[in-house]
């Protein structure tokens, strides 16, 4: 059977599919697109449908539960949105936000028949809509352009999300001799299983090899630090040791292995002596990941410096942004972002740590 976007919106085994509540679910959506490779275009747009009106569901719960606290600034976030998997449960809430929250239910009866109109307005009003495309050619490298997302579906039916400003080059003979692609930026893997064919992302000095599983690269040239986080299955990193592959770390669902740019020339010192580290996903929501939340178009800065928020800005929006001062770059934020424009973020942020910025053109100045 072939389902259409309209067909799948309203299904209740594919929503549970997209938000990953019942594994069976899960399943059957995962053999349906290996049966019909074709039909993912459909899904995609069904999914992006289902999990934005989860999202607009999800910030009006925390609008609730944001009045219930002290905020100070825009900024603020309650604590139980994001949360580290060794913390543990969730979050009671108080007898007033449930309250509140009963109060809220009604508002779901409003937004679902919103959803007829997001269907209907997407395709021309969403500029982020992520192109899909289908890998055949191992010659030319697939880039995505600042502020664009990609969909690439590989010749052995893998699929592959591509964040902003990064690019992707298969190997001579993929699908065939083996399964090697060669990842500059932030990539999310959904990687068909094939005992025979290990999966391997090589990115700056050193490799993440499966069999089949589904998990994030992020490895821009240009960033401090360099993660990979598993969801499903598991992951080995690999590190060269005297001219040999050697495995570094093996890792587990909802963890990732964290390291930094100083420590990425690895050929020359002993694998024992890299300082990478294995450390749990976050969470911005119970099944919501921070690590592959760029994947549905969010901004999520969990303490992190101005330094790396720039070059995340710099590849949205297509801008130069310039730290004219030191003692900015160590500024520290926690943020959620949707749709805001460039100037709507910097003003944001500007409320919990204050600077000054000037644009002239796509150059953006940021002092003290």
């Amino acid at each position: 059977m072939h389902y259409s976007v309209d067909d799948l919106v309203i299904n209740d085994s594919f929503i549970a599919y997209c938000t990953q509540q019942n594994a069976d679910d899960m399943v059957f959506w995962d053999r349906y697109l290996e049966q019909h490779p074709e039909a993912l275009p459909a899904v995609e747009e069904a999914r992006l449908l289902v999990l934005g009106l989860k999202y607009m569901l999800q910030k009006k719960q925390n609008e609730l539960s944001a009045s219930d606290e002290k905020s100070g600034h825009a900024l603020y976030v309650p604590q139980a949105t994001v949360q580290q998997l060794n913390q543990g449960g969730v979050t009671k809430r108080s007898n007033s936000f449930k309250k509140k929250w009963s109060w809220a239910a009604a508002v779901v009866a409003c937004a679902i028949l919103t959803l007829g109109i997001l269907y209907q307005t997407s395709r021309s009003v969403n500029s982020n809509e992520k192109p899909i495309e289908k890998i055949v050619s191992t010659l030319t490298p697939v880039e995505s352009k600042p502020g664009e997302l990609k969909t690439l579906v590989l010749p052995d039916n893998s699929a592959i999300t591509l964040n902003m400003g990064s690019s992707l080059k298969l190997a001579e003979g993929f699908g065939t001799t083996n399964r090697d692609v060669y990842l500059n930026g932030e990539a999310l893997f959904d990687v068909t299983h094939n005992k025979n064919l290990p999966f391997v992302v090589h990115v700056k000095s050193y490799k993440v090899k499966v069999l089949g599983t589904k998990f994030n690269v992020k490895a821009y040239n240009d960033d401090r630090i360099s993660e990979t986080s598993l969801l499903e299955g598991s992951v080995q990193i690999i590190v060269n040791k005297n001219g040999k592959d050697e495995v570094y770390k093996t890792l587990q669902i909802n963890q990732k292995f964290t390291i930094k740019a100083d420590s990425l020339q690895l050929a020359a010192i002993a694998a024992e002596e890299i300082r990478g580290e294995v450390i749990p996903l976050s969470y911005y929501e119970e099944k919501q990941t921070v690590e592959t939340a760029w994947a549905k178009e969010l901004l999520i800065f969990e303490g992190q410096s101005l330094e790396e928020i720039k070059n995340i800005l710099e590849r949205k929006f297509d801008v130069t942004i310039i730290l004219a001062d030191k003692q900015v770059r160590k500024y520290m934020y926690s943020a959620n972002f949707s749709n805001e424009s460039i100037d709507e973020i910097l003003k944001a942020l500007q409320l919990s740590y204050p600077f000054s910025y000037k644009k002239e053109g796509n150059v953006i100045t940021i002092n003290k």
